[in-house]
């Protein structure tokens, strides 16, 4: 959902509109700009049930929050940022950090904190009720630095990226909830892993797990080697395991990778530039080897064949995809 978009607004109205929208879907705070008569920005809030996603594109500015505004605080959240684009600064705790595109931030939104970037950035978050969450702040405050210590860090990294940066298609499917709830499994095995809290350790991670294949498997998903053998070794697990996780989750990996990558090739084939493409270069590029098994599969999930997908003809049913 749209919470603000400066264009639609006078220059003079901008920098007070930042900061209210910024202060009531996030946490309270003082914006700071670096041109206070040029403030350009977007920002929208995406609702998951149990979690959320606020993303913010906007030109300089630094967002602080006093001690004296965390004390007023009523709400507390914890976040997973990612800086998608710029370099963003954060101090928080007595700490500073600068991360770029492919780095990840944890911080707690109800404490005092500095955060901003200097020219035209973007700040990309999933944030949770710290009760949801389920930690001690020494658990939180003790992976805060070490975050990307741990094996886990790129694999939920990617998978916020996706999350955020998808969450208006992601926030409307009838499994937003469901998809929260494993962001917040992956979080919290994340955190507990950069805390090398071993009391915690062996839950979060036996929680996470099957969260943690999925992301695995989606971040690898056009990669037609991407089989259960692959994806059992690098989770340290064997293929007799890992098909007994997915049974006590009544649901197939191997459909559940056949149906994402569907939806993928469905939406290049309808994309300007996958018009232009042969099936069978859009089936590969997905992972699928052979044309015929794709087709099949194509239309008994759209009601279509991928060529009349691709030309913008009606499909003569609608059975829609169903992703968890």
């Amino acid at each position: 959902m749209l919470l603000l978009d400066t264009e639609t607004l006078d220059q003079s109205e901008r920098a007070d509109a930042f900061q209210a929208t910024v202060s009531g879907a996030s946490s309270p705070n003082l914006a700071r700009f670096e041109d206070p008569a040029a403030v350009h920005a977007r920002l929208d809030l995406f609702d998951f049930g149990p979690g959320r996603v606020f993303n913010v594109r906007a030109t300089g500015n630094t967002l602080l929050r006093t001690q004296k505004i965390a004390r007023g605080a009523t709400e507390q959240a914890i976040a997973l940022a990612l800086p998608v684009s710029g370099q963003n600064r954060l101090r928080w705790d007595r700490e500073e950090r600068l991360l770029g595109p492919r780095d990840m931030l944890l911080v707690d939104l109800a404490s005092p904190y500095e955060y901003g970037w200097h020219g035209s950035g973007s700040s990309y978050a999933f944030q949770v009720g710290f009760d949801r969450l389920g930690l001690g702040m020494d658990t939180i405050r003790a992976a805060w630095l070490k975050l990307d210590a741990t094996p886990l860090y790129p694999v939920v990294r990617d998978h916020i990226l996706h999350v955020t940066t998808r969450a208006e298609q992601l926030s409307a499917d009838p499994a937003a909830s469901r998809l929260a709830a494993a962001t917040i499994d992956m979080m919290r095995a994340l955190i507990v892993s950069a805390a090398q809290d071993q009391h915690l350790l062996g839950d979060a991670m036996a929680t996470s797990l099957v969260p943690r294949i999925l992301a695995y498997a989606r971040h690898h998903l056009t990669e037609d080697d991407l089989a259960p053998a692959r994806i059992a070794a690098a989770h340290n697990i064997s293929i007799r395991y890992l098909y007994k996780l997915f049974e006590k989750e009544s649901t197939s990996l191997e459909q559940w990778i056949i149906e994402h990558r569907l939806e993928g090739a469905r939406a290049d084939l309808a994309s300007p530039a996958g018009r232009r493409r042969s099936i069978e270069s859009v089936a590969r590029a997905w992972g699928f080897t052979d044309p015929s098994f794709f087709s099949r599969r194509f239309h008994r999930t759209y009601g279509t064949t991928p060529r009349q997908w691709q030309r913008g003809t009606p499909p003569q049913t609608n059975p829609g995809a169903r992703l968890p």
